[in-house]
């Protein structure tokens, strides 16, 4: 996970609340890092990227 991501699930985990905008911001942030990854040629097998997507 992103250290951002990471860091609006914290900073939302002691509000006790979330946004929207904080969601959609984590998502885009893990989607951008599988555009670079594929990008970078890394590939995942389908069940790494299911563990990949339920950490999230």
């Amino acid at each position: 996970m992103a250290p951002e991501a990471q860091t609006i699930i914290s900073n939302n985990m002691i509000n006790n609340s979330y946004s929207e905008h904080d969601a959609i911001h984590a998502l885009y942030n893990e989607l951008e890092k599988g555009v670079q990854s594929m990008k970078n040629g890394e590939v995942y097998t389908i069940e790494e990227a299911w563990e990949e997507i339920d950490k999230i």
